[in-house]
């Protein structure tokens, strides 16, 4: 059965549209739905700081690079022509042979480095050593902005389960409001309680907001921290810890810490780094001993087209410099010092924020414990309250006190156990992932040293 012409245009422009939006479409990523694990991805990916970092390590190679490039020749062409009076050296007599006035030159010089002191060689290993402590760094910023990830996804949820408990404090609230309203037409009650009773909708109302615009600054938090785009829009899906484990021995994690931290590896780093570059600045009280070598092409209009060659084993040794190597050597010992002191502090601080995670952590663990049972006892009192109230024997105070304790104790539940996640998760980054970054610079370009 043969379609109409309108037909067949008609499913061929459907066909080419699909064909025009499906991978615009398929490009778009969803962040609507988000697990930790997800922002984690997506932040090492988009994050900012954490690519400024990982760029800084090929700034690094390419100073490696340069500095290792002195152990091959450095070869260079020269070319110039010139004119000049051809009686420049008369003496103003009459017999005097004039001198070529016009000259061009090409030649090729080379200069290949023997000894200087290893200066070239320890250069080049402090360069590579700092390349490795840039890693290092990188590993550092890839752990902090996984920490602050963290945070900001568990704030969220917190943020969300916040408005979970204000919504449903608003309801309770206004069911109590309405029945106060009835028991107050009824001649129940007096106008204090209804009027009480109104009042604590209105706040309910107002924490209600609160919490909404609680989520929506979350929601900006986790986008920046992750790193993406202004327009895009992030949701989460996650939920409450359910398990809370000890934090451990304190004793135990702190070792742990100085075989894996990054921040500990790159200060070690740096330091053997500062004592390589004392040993090249020493370099300079030694002689520099090269290979010289030219060759090169003249003409003159005297003389003709010569060709000329040149080379020799040379030896600069500068006897007196003002003091600049001395100078230059106190540096790179002041430097080293300067570095053994900042691990020493680094340490001591390292050494208190692991005690204060351990200490948020435990804290938070105990109190998501002590928290259940208040909120088990609280929802048994504004239960019991409810009752007694539609009976008779209880005010409406007593009420409206019991919701209060509830919600109260549900915000601190609430609380508690995100406490017990960014704790957990603060650990985490001060003993260090262990784990290598992927990214990984090459360092292969040319002859190793």
């Amino acid at each position: 059965m043969m379609l109409p012409s309108t037909s067949c245009k008609l499913i061929f422009l459907v066909g080419v549209i699909m064909l025009w939006t499906g991978p615009a479409a398929a490009a778009e990523k969803n962040y609507q739905a988000l697990s930790l694990e997800d922002c984690l991805a997506v932040a090492r990916e988009q994050n900012p700081v954490l690519g400024a970092s990982r760029e800084k390590v090929q700034e690094l190679v390419a100073d490696y690079q340069a500095a290792r490039s002195k152990f091959f020749p450095r070869l260079v062409l020269l070319s110039y022509y010139d004119r000049q009076p051809p009686n420049r050296f008369s003496s103003g007599g009459v017999n005097v042979q004039e001198l070529f006035k016009r000259e061009g030159f090409t030649g090729v010089t080379g200069k290949q480095i023997i000894f200087d002191g290893l200066k070239t060689y320890y250069n080049t290993q402090a360069a590579k050593t700092g390349t490795q402590s840039q890693k290092q760094e990188v590993q550092r910023t890839a752990d902090e902005v996984a920490f602050t990830v963290t945070q900001a996804f568990y704030q969220l949820i917190e943020a969300k389960e916040n408005l979970k408990v204000a919504q449903e404090a608003l309801q309770q609230r206004q069911e109590f409001g309405k029945l106060t309203e009835a028991f107050y037409k009824a001649g129940k009650v007096t106008n204090l309680d209804y009027v009480r009773a109104k009042s604590q909708v209105s706040e309910a109302e107002q924490a209600v907001v609160e919490a909404q615009n609680a989520v929506r600054l979350a929601k900006e938090i986790l986008v920046r921290t992750i790193g993406l785009k202004e327009q895009v829009q992030v949701d989460i899906k996650g939920k409450l810890p359910q398990e809370f484990i000890a934090a451990g021995d304190m004793n135990a994690l702190w070792q742990e810490v100085l075989k894996t931290n990054p921040e500990i590896k790159k200060l070690d780093l740096d330091i053997a780094q500062s004592q390589t570059l004392i040993k090249a600045a020493r370099g300079s009280y030694f002689p520099e001993v090269s290979l010289q070598a030219g060759s090169d092409v003249r003409h003159r209009d005297l003389g003709g087209t010569k060709p000329e060659w040149i080379g020799g084993v040379f030896m600069e040794y500068p006897f007196f410099e003002g003091g600049l190597t001395k100078a230059q050597v106190a540096k790179a010992s002041s430097q080293t010092q300067q570095l053994l002191e900042k691990k020493r502090d680094r340490l001591n601080g390292i050494k208190v924020d692991l005690t204060s995670a351990w200490k948020d952590q435990e804290n938070a663990r105990q109190g998501v414990a002590t928290t259940k049972q208040t909120v088990a006892t609280n929802e048994e009192a504004y239960a019991s309250a409810q009752t007694l109230y539609r009976y008779g024997k209880a005010i409406g105070l007593d009420v409206l006190q019991g919701q209060v304790d509830l919600t109260g104790s549900r915000f601190q539940l609430i609380r508690y156990a995100v406490a017990y996640e960014i704790g957990k998760a603060r650990i985490k980054q001060i003993i260090g992932s262990n784990q290598s970054e992927p990214y990984q610079p090459s360092m292969s370009g040319g002859q190793k040293p």
